[in-house]
């Protein structure tokens, strides 16, 4: 069987109730689907767990869509799959998801277990109406927004989604469709606490809401540093005298930490990111940089650029100091989308997500939440950097993100011109 992977033609070929029924819903009703994912271009999709966990969000519909699938050839290979009369039935469309959270790991079990708490108090009725998922957001065989590219109907979407970073739910595709034309609407509209409040995190447009924020910082292994001076701005980490000797979040296939790279570039253009390119060895998760530091091993950071809540796990803290810049913690944020039709429908599921609970989650987990009374635990005289809405909105974050990971990638690589 060849894979089918040539350009998408109209829909209406396939009986719209399989379209729109989630990956995970197709298969549990057709577990004879399976070969057909496997052999046409979904094959992500025949692993359990990811079925699991994004295709639960993920239409049947969209996932053809962003893999370039050609619908009709797809249908018919499914008809080939799945029994005339079962696929000829009254099928009605899955339910979506009221909630879909792709959390920082640091926040998915604490979280979970408070969504879960706030459903049980729930009388059973309004319970029943609610479906919600929350997942990790470490995993390597899909990301769920890069889907956001090519979702073309707000029912596509779950009503409500929360993800970490810059990702493609800024892109300018998503937000031409979605963002401008009002589809998704700001619920938390407090600008936090004495420390949080200067900087202009909420959304001037009214779109975008922070659920909370994840704090970036410079951590020196002094075993590793020798006598070069200690970084006291983020500018410093651009200095020769660091060359090689840096670590930053980045993975096998050369996608570095796009918060560090856009605030970076923001600041100091293509010159500071190949002056960083130089000076960083290691693209690593924040896991491995927090087994180096202050280990006294050889081939390991003098410098790594993790999250506050990874550095206040550190256990050698005789041999390392994280460093608060004079300029302010990068700020990278945990963003939560509500659809615009659903906000008085899930008014107490919304309430619940920008209440003092979950903030108090945040804010013990190291990731600084919105809430006015919630004690963020931050440093008195602790400053932010962050990159500003009008950054965000008057740049193409899809193409500054590659644009921005290309020019530190060639010099990190030793091939920059």
């Amino acid at each position: 069987m060849n894979p089918v992977t040539v350009t998408i033609t109209e829909e209406r070929s396939m009986p719209d109730s399989l379209l729109d029924l989630t990956i995970h819903d197709l298969v549990s009703r057709h577990p004879e689907t399976v070969p057909v994912l496997s052999s046409n271009g979904l094959h992500l999709f025949v692993d359990q767990q990811v079925r699991e966990v994004f295709g639960r969000a993920l239409t049947l519909r969209t996932a053809l869509r962003a893999a370039g699938i050609n619908v009709e050839s797809f249908c018919r290979l499914l008809n080939d799959a799945i029994a005339v009369e079962s696929l000829n039935s009254a099928h009605s469309p899955s339910r979506p998801l009221n909630l879909f959270a792709l959390l920082p790991c640091p926040l998915k079990v604490p979280l979970e277990e408070a969504v879960n708490d706030f459903l049980e108090e729930l009388g059973p009725q309004e319970r029943a109406g609610l479906t919600c998922r929350i997942e990790g957001n470490a995993n390597n065989q899909i990301e769920y927004a890069d889907y956001a590219d090519h979702f073309q109907s707000v029912d596509e979407i779950p009503d409500i989604v929360i993800t970490p970073g810059f990702n493609s739910f800024y892109h300018p595709g998503f937000v031409r469709r979605f963002i401008q034309s009002g589809c998704f609407a700001a619920v938390n509209l407090s600008s936090g606490d004495r420390h949080l409040s200067p900087l202009g995190v909420v959304d001037p447009d009214s779109h975008y809401s922070l659920l909370a924020m994840n704090l970036l910082l410079p951590v020196v292994d002094h075993t590793r540093l020798g006598n070069r001076p200690l970084p006291r701005r983020w500018e410093d980490l651009l200095d020769p005298v660091y060359e090689k000797s840096i670590a930053i979040r980045g993975n096998r296939v050369g996608t570095f930490c796009e918060t560090l790279l856009l605030s970076l570039f923001k600041d100091f253009g293509q010159e500071g990111l190949k002056s960083l390119g130089r000076n960083v060895a290691w693209g690593w998760h924040p896991s491995q940089m927090v087994k180096a530091a202050g280990s006294g091993q050889q081939e390991t950071p003098a410098i790594s650029v993790m999250p506050l809540f990874f550095a206040n796990t550190i256990k050698n803290r005789d041999r390392v100091s994280v460093i608060w810049p004079e300029d302010g913690a990068l700020v990278s944020p945990v963003t939560m989308l509500v659809k615009s039709e659903k906000r008085e429908q899930l008014r107490p599921l919304i309430d619940f997500l920008i209440g003092p609970r979950v903030a108090a989650i945040c804010a013990g987990a190291s990731f600084p939440a919105l809430h006015p009374a919630v004690d963020n635990r931050l440093p008195k005289d602790a400053r932010f950097k962050w990159i500003g809405w009008e950054y965000v909105k008057n740049n193409d974050l899809k193409s500054l993100i590659a644009e921005t990971n290309a020019i530190f990638l060639a010099s990190f690589r030793g091939e920059e011109r």
